[in-house]
């Protein structure tokens, strides 16, 4: 079943995903962290993560790669 990311990377690969999410969570950093969690959790998305130099928790992330196949 194809989600919403799979339709957009589809359309423009990563670019796209990363772009669907930015316009999304625009200043929902909270939010996105744990959208991209629930993605990586599928195993189709690979993220690379950054971590708070303060928290060492993840604040922030981007999509590198589809794993799915197609």
């Amino acid at each position: 079943m194809a989600d919403r990311y799979v339709d957009a990377y589809r359309q423009n690969g990563v670019e796209e995903v990363n772009a669907l999410l930015k316009r999304t969570f625009q200043d929902d950093s909270e939010g996105l962290v744990v959208e991209l969690r629930r993605i990586e959790e599928t195993g189709l998305w690979r993220i690379l993560w950054h971590r708070s130099g303060r928290t060492g928790r993840h604040d922030f992330g981007v999509v590198t790669d589809y794993l799915g196949g197609e």
